[in-house]
């Protein structure tokens, strides 16, 4: 089944709510997803109004077992995520085979066939962010438009080049970037735009929206009816079919 990162070790980017918001829309077409909340800021799994009170997942990663499975929708679910998920990042570092947690983990997860796979990577590039990469069939990053970005994004792309070179995961594609909270009529837009698109492919641009903003903070993206946003993130799905289709 296609595992699909959205990923910068920036944080602010916009990440988790480009994971809530194509979970929600995929889900909403009847698409069965599981989404995997791997930032022990949990950002998430509050978005859904769920929480995480034992650290089931960071138990599931410390043991290698199936990973929580808690429902959201009849289409959609979530592996929630708590603050005990930073100890990981002391605790797995030792371990061999450190960077196959996850995907051990999704090995023993018992999810429906052709479910998509959506993950929420911490704003790092630890031992989380290597598990979330080492998993995945394609990565998407999240760029918010500016020059400190684009440097973050040089820094991003090196990481996955000496993945792929350690063969921790050889196969991993980046399915291409989106560029969020863009404002209107901003010229780093189109330069990012450009920039980016020497390199990958841009996927869309996502307008900067207080309605979606404040949906994913007050965990009411479900309830979300009108959003400029959630149609920018429609538009990227389309993009996007091919990976999600995992042709």
């Amino acid at each position: 089944m296609p595992v699909i990162v959205i990923a910068n070790q920036k944080g602010g980017v916009g990440k988790t709510t480009t994971v809530a918001a194509l979970g929600t829309l995929l889900s909403q077409q009847g698409r069965g997803v599981h989404l995997i909340d791997m930032d022990p800021q949990a950002s998430l799994t509050s978005t859904f109004g769920k929480e995480d009170p034992g650290g089931q997942l960071y138990q599931a990663l410390a043991t290698r077992g199936p990973l929580p499975i808690v429902e959201i929708t009849d289409h959609l679910t979530l592996s929630p995520s708590s603050i005990d998920l930073a100890s990981g990042e002391q605790r797995f570092v030792s371990q061999p085979g450190r960077e196959n947690l996850l995907r051990a983990c999704l090995q023993k997860t018992p999810l429906p066939p052709g479910t998509l796979i959506l993950v929420d990577s911490p704003p790092s590039l630890g031992v989380l962010s290597t598990n979330t990469l080492a998993a995945a069939s394609h990565v998407v990053i999240v760029l918010h438009p500016g020059g400190y970005e684009m440097r973050a994004l040089a820094r991003f792309i090196e990481v996955l080049e000496q993945l792929r070179e350690l063969e921790v995961n050889p196969t991993l594609a980046v399915a291409g970037v989106i560029l969020t909270n863009c404002q209107h009529r901003r010229r780093i837009n189109d330069q990012v735009d450009q920039e980016v698109s020497r390199h990958y492919p841009v996927l869309g641009r996502v307008r900067a929206e207080a309605d979606l903003m404040y949906a994913t903070t007050d965990g009411n993206i479900l309830s979300l009816k009108r959003s400029n946003a959630m149609e920018d993130y429609r538009a990227v799905l389309d993009k996007l079919k091919g990976v999600i289709d995992g042709k």
